[in-house]
């Protein structure tokens, strides 16, 4: 869905969503409670990835994602085979 066809109702569900998916994400993962904080930033990166116009989080990068990391860099282990 891209973000122009969002009515205005939607951009605010979706920016209620990711704001409060967040804040459960801290929550989650000060108590050590790994797996419910892994699976509320996966909302959260889908609230925030519909926001921005991007194609779904299972189907693209998250490179503007503060949640996600950049991939490692392979070249270390590239060097060695």
């Amino acid at each position: 869905m891209a973000n122009q066809s969002l009515r205005q109702s939607e951009i605010d569900s979706l920016q209620y969503i990711a704001t409060m998916s967040n804040e459960l994400v801290q929550m989650a993962e000060a108590s050590r409670f790994p797996m419910i904080s892994y699976l509320l930033g996966m909302a959260y990166a889908e609230a925030f990835d519909v926001l921005r116009g991007a194609q779904p989080a299972r189907h693209a990068q998250l490179s503007g994602n503060p949640m996600h990391t950049k991939p490692k860099d392979n070249h270390a282990l590239q060097r060695r085979a």
